[in-house]
């Protein structure tokens, strides 16, 4: 689950085979130690050629992790990193690793986040590090050739279903062209593998532990780390949280009813505004014009401009529109050009709509390619198409837009081989603290609520509001007193705490 950005000490050594839990056996002698070499590396900090880093002060540098920590001395990935330094070196409190979530997105700008949400004053405390995660940015990229992002809707009848099942296979051939039949070399793009990178980073920059700020599928990865490597972390924040029980199937099938309750809530604001829009003068009549559109598209992909919409494409797009209740305006002026779409009247994109349904450029080629080896490479996937049938039908009465979406074919349904290691369904005893909006579309505020379940030390701020990514991303007054009271002191609240919207944001 992808969330967009600004722009826009010594590892133990491995045994013979990685532990299930991650943690590396302790080496009989220093010479022994064969993540030795990496640990031990000094980085070589150049500008980071990228206009708002470099003005921030940041440096950048890249390392060399192992592709497969079973096999340290084998093949061998870049690790491309960015450092904003602690300037306040009397208050210097340590490193803070960084996570936008996807999975896929690149993270090497996300310390840009921090020193308008944190203030100038606290963020200087920090050595603020974004690591691109392998596979990404400037971590050995992947590229499959994909012709689009993975996630499409199976639209309304059979001949549906099988359209996006044979996209699904489609996307995973691609892979193989690229990678060979078995993918073997994307096995090793997993959450654990950059739990390990990060742990390698961690060594290199010759910290004892870590702080870490992870988003959406970022608080999956931050969960993963402080459970592989407990005892390395010191404040952790978690914001928009994925339940590790539920990843990943789980977790999207709870986007399903979560994006009905946005689009219900968006209806009604819509409605109020017929005289603007033209989408209605009900919820229920906003609503309808959406599930027109949707069938209409399904019938007959819409023209937008040069672009072409289709059945499976959007309900994804309406996804990608209704993420944010500031943004509500926004969304309306979109599906109302898909309205007219659908009527068969000209329309020409925003620029919203050209991008989503535009070709993937390089970059986001790169992410979709990752997310797709690291779904897969992380936890088996329902193989049989009948499950995905019966799951979306099941469903489609309560949920008729997104169901069809969220519960889709998953192309992990096709990949050519199984895991390597098992997925981490449980939580960890690090104290940490997670922040979570009620109307999250992505990861539903259950989401939050069993990570905090799982994570028994940790605090649980909650926001009532309909978005995607609060600290940094969602100003409030509440939730920023109470993550930065936490990162200047590393003390939790006593309590679980709720937070109203901003006067200013409603």
């Amino acid at each position: 689950m992808r969330l967009r950005m600004v722009r826009t000490a010594v590892v133990g050594a491995l045994a013979a085979a990685v532990a299930v839990t991650g943690q590396l056996a302790a080496p009989q002698t220093a010479s022994a130690d064969p993540l030795r070499p990496f640990t031990t590396q000094r980085p070589h900090w150049t500008a980071c050629h990228h206009q708002e880093l470099d003005r921030a002060g940041a440096r950048c540098a890249t390392i060399r992790v192992p592709l497969d920590y079973r096999n340290p001395g084998g093949r061998t990935l870049t690790l491309g990193f960015s450092r904003i330094k602690a300037t306040d070196t009397a208050h210097r409190i340590g490193l803070m690793m960084h996570n936008s979530g996807g999975p896929g997105g690149t993270s090497l700008d996300m310390p840009l986040l921090d020193a308008p949400a944190m203030g100038k004053e606290l963020a200087a405390r920090y050595d603020l590090i974004g690591m691109d995660p392998r596979g990404v940015g400037r971590s050995s990229p992947l590229r499959c050739g994909t012709s689009g992002h993975w996630l499409r809707s199976a639209g309304y009848d059979a001949a549906g279903f099988r359209a996006q099942a044979r996209y699904e296979a489609g996307l995973v051939r691609s892979c193989q062209r690229m990678y060979g039949k078995d993918v073997s070399y994307l096995r090793h793009f997993t959450t654990r593998n950059t739990a390990r990178d990060m742990d390698v980073l961690r060594a290199v920059l010759g910290e004892p532990r870590t702080s870490y700020f992870g988003v959406s599928y970022g608080t999956y990865l931050g969960a993963v780390y402080a459970k592989m490597f407990p005892g390395r972390t010191d404040r952790l924040l978690l914001d928009s949280a994925m339940d590790p029980a539920r990843y990943f199937v789980g977790a999207l099938g709870d986007a399903t009813a979560a994006n009905e309750e946005f689009l219900d809530a968006w209806a009604a604001w819509a409605a109020r505004r017929n005289g603007t829009y033209g989408l209605g003068a009900t919820a229920a009549e906003v609503r309808a014009t959406v599930e027109r559109i949707a069938r209409q598209a399904a019938r007959t992909p819409l023209e937008v401009g040069r672009y072409a919409a289709d059945g499976q494409q959007v309900p994804q797009l309406l996804s990608m529109l209704l993420v944010d209740d500031r943004k509500f305006a926004e969304a309306a002026q979109n599906i109302r050009l898909l309205h007219e779409a659908a009527a068969g009247r000209p329309v020409e994109p925003t620029e919203a709509l050209a991008a989503a349904l535009g070709p993937p450029d390089d970059e986001t080629e790169v992410q979709n390619s990752l997310q797709l080896a690291l779904l897969c490479g992380d936890a088996a996937a329902p193989r049989e198409l009948s499950w995905y049938r019966r799951t979306i039908e099941r469903g489609r009465a309560e949920a008729p837009v997104y169901g069809p979406l969220f519960n889709s074919v998953s192309p992990c349904a096709f990949w050519p081989n199984a895991p390597v290691e098992p997925p981490v369904r449980t939580g960890n005893a690090a104290p940490g603290l997670i922040v979570q909006a009620t109307g999250d579309p992505r990861t539903s505020y259950a989401n939050g609520q069993g990570l905090h379940r799982r994570m028994p030390r940790s605090r649980l701020i909650t926001l009532e509001a309909r978005v995607h990514g609060v600290y940094g991303l969602y100003p409030n007054r509440c939730v920023d007193e109470q993550v930065n009271d936490y990162l200047r002191t590393g003390k939790l609240p006593a309590r679980d705490t709720v937070c109203r919207k901003d006067p200013a944001s409603d």
